[in-house]
């Protein structure tokens, strides 16, 4: 046997420290084997390969929203650390999130919101990088009167 099989859960039974040799004995009987994840490790001619896993970016941090004396709405944020392509700010009064601006650039930390109406208003930020979306920023809630909130969610 020149090529590593795979075996249930999926495991890698060549590879440069493990040479393929007759001692190696694979039961055709068995159930059938699922299709390879994407990701799982993969074994050719005795070579191990994985795939690249690429993880979430980080989001911004210390996101805050201040109201500016025209009216507007003033969201600052500090830049992720990790390398981000770009950012989606989004806000909510009640209910579910909805995009305020989707594609800031990376090197953007604050975004003047003109359009607000009375109410209170929370706003966060996802960091984009290779078309992955990280977790949500903290979350920045503005009330009416201007008096600006921080929670840590």
């Amino acid at each position: 046997m020149t090529t590593a099989e795979f075996v249930p859960p999926y495991e890698v039974i060549a590879s440069p420290g493990k040479p393929v040799g007759p001692s190696i004995i694979i039961d055709q009987h068995q159930q059938p084997k699922p299709s390879p994840h994407p990701h799982s490790p993969v074994a050719v001619d005795n070579i191990s390969l994985a795939a690249v896993h690429e993880s979430r970016p980080l989001p911004p941090t210390d996101v805050r929203a201040v109201r500016q004396p025209d009216g507007g709405v003033l969201i600052q944020w500090t830049l992720s650390r990790d390398h981000v392509d770009h950012y989606s700010l989004q806000y909510r009064t009640v209910g579910g999130w909805l995009p305020l601006a989707d594609r800031l650039d990376a090197d953007t930390t604050s975004h003047v919101w003109t359009t607000a109406s009375r109410g209170v208003y929370s706003f966060r930020l996802l960091s984009v990088s290779h078309n992955l979306l990280s977790l949500p920023s903290n979350v920045a809630t503005l009330e009416v009167d201007g008096v600006e909130f921080l929670s840590l969610l």
